[in-house]
């Protein structure tokens, strides 16, 4: 194989894997919906660990005053199930939400998304939303970042 068919395979590797990446985009990665800037300074505060390579974790919260636990808890699984997000299971007795978020292109594959709505010790009601991917997809920090906030913020909404 001479120098120039071994660019072009290359090339052309790069280009299938991109290709490959692409389709496992989570779809709450690609959601365009316009995102209100509560003020609650969410997006200021995400969290992301990791890389391409290792998977990305992302975290968001929100402290919501002058709301009720329940009215926090019925507001932020409600926009949980707006995002799109499948397998949806709270448990308002520990505060705790699992759901799943499907994968574009990924046959039926998902991704979780884990809440907690916290009664904090001031009487305020934290919502924290973590968002996990795998190790080989590609997502937007700024989108999932939008995304997880709206469902940090939807308490006070």
């Amino acid at each position: 194989m001479n120098h120039r068919s071994k660019e072009k395979e290359l090339m052309r590797f790069r280009m299938c894997t991109m290709a490959l990446a692409l389709m496992l985009v989570p779809s709450l990665a690609l959601a365009k919906k316009e995102v209100v800037d509560s003020g609650s300074g969410c997006l200021q505060n995400l969290s992301v660990a990791g890389g391409f390579t290792s998977g990305k974790q992302f975290l968001a919260s929100t402290d919501h005053e002058g709301v009720s636990y329940p009215v926090a808890f019925a507001k932020t699984v409600a926009a949980i199930e707006a995002e799109g997000m499948v397998g949806v299971y709270p448990n308002e007795t520990t505060g705790y939400i699992a759901a799943e978020n499907p994968v574009r292109g990924g046959g039926g594959s998902t991704v979780p998304l884990r809440t907690t709505v916290r009664r904090q010790p001031d009487g305020s009601v934290r919502v924290e939303v973590r968002f996990s991917i795998k190790g080989g997809q590609l997502t937007s920090n700024k989108a999932v970042g939008e995304g997880l906030c709206k469902i940090a913020d939807a308490a006070s909404l």
